[in-house]
């Protein structure tokens, strides 16, 4: 006959039991995310990225970086499918709109085999207009977007001059 205390629990339970530590709350910092999604990434098998991490809002998923935080976030954070910027929760309309350029650039792309790139700029900055007008795009974004390199991959910073 096994003996219980007030708890409900034998001592062989008790024993082996693990004390469930409260985790702290803290405040997480964009490049904290960011090492912490790098650190979870290398744990991937080969061909799976980052995205597995988001929701059908692109939110990312903050407890499947647990073992990577040195707390629980307070705050929330979206990234895009696309280019894989992250922000947070209230500049989240960035990254649907960083996507839909992303994607009318690609499209762009294909079809026309060159980049739609303002004239007379210095920066690598994109036409929107060219992309809104021909089609690619059905909103006109309010900010400009810039081509970083030869990967073609969109950013709302020009890359710097070498």
């Amino acid at each position: 006959m096994e003996r219980q205390t007030n708890s409900g629990k034998n001592w062989w339970q008790r024993l082996t039991q693990k004390e469930e530590v409260p985790e702290e709350e803290i405040d997480l910092t964009l490049p904290q995310l960011r090492v912490a999604i790098h650190e979870y990434e290398q744990t991937l098998p080969k061909g799976v990225n980052r995205t597995v991490l988001l929701d059908e809002a692109q939110e990312i998923d903050l407890t499947r970086l647990k073992k990577h935080l040195p707390g629980k976030p307070r705050q929330r954070f979206y990234m895009s499918k696309e280019t894989f910027h992250i922000v947070p929760e209230d500049e989240r309309e960035l990254v649907y709109e960083m996507d839909q350029v992303q994607r009318a650039l690609d499209l762009y792309f294909e079809q026309e085999k060159k980049i739609p790139f303002r004239k007379f700029q210095q920066t690598l900055q994109l036409d929107l207009t060219r992309l809104r007008e021909g089609g690619y795009l059905k909103v006109l974004p309010k900010r400009p977007y810039y081509v970083v390199d030869e990967t073609l991959i969109v950013s709302l910073e020009p890359k710097p001059p070498e």
